[in-house]
């Protein structure tokens, strides 16, 4: 018994996301993470453009150029907040299509047993279970960035 436990490899931050409170509180919670950043995005956009207005009217090129260093910054951020938006939404929704059981039909009842590499560096396995039915099916979903957080 004690040697099963130590070739055991430990949990993937996926499986045990979602094995903590369940598949359908993992995706909800994805999708709100992945709205927050949309609403960053809007916001450092609104910023740019108010940082923007009337940078040229500026008599003080000191001022001018950080009001364009802001504006820039600002823009880069938009850019990334839209990123991680469309990472975070793009693997949720992918994983939360295939997350019915093809035998029971029930959507979201799932346990996630492991998570591993597929023949497809793009490409990762996340093997699962129905909690009503028992049936095991593979869920392949697309590694679109490896900073994303499980």
């Amino acid at each position: 018994m004690r040697r099963a436990a130590m070739n055991r490899q430990p949990d993937s931050p996926l499986v045990t996301a979602i094995n903590a409170h369940g598949f359908r509180e993992w995706h909800s919670y994805e999708l709100a993470r992945s709205f927050g950043y949309l609403a960053l995005g809007v916001l450092m956009l609104v910023c740019a453009l108010a940082i923007m207005e009337g940078v040229f009217e500026r008599p003080n090129a000191f001022e001018r150029l950080f009001k364009l260093f802001l504006t820039f910054f600002s823009l880069c951020m938009t850019g990334w907040a839209w990123w991680r938006f469309i990472q975070i939404l793009m693997r949720a929704e992918e994983i939360g299509r295939q997350a019915v059981c093809h035998q029971c039909q029930r959507y979201g009842r799932i346990q996630a047993l492991t998570e591993s590499p597929t023949d497809d560096p793009q490409y990762r396995s996340l093997t699962c279970r129905c909690t009503k039915c028992a049936h095991v099916w593979p869920i392949t979903y697309t590694v679109q960035s490896r900073h994303v957080r499980p």
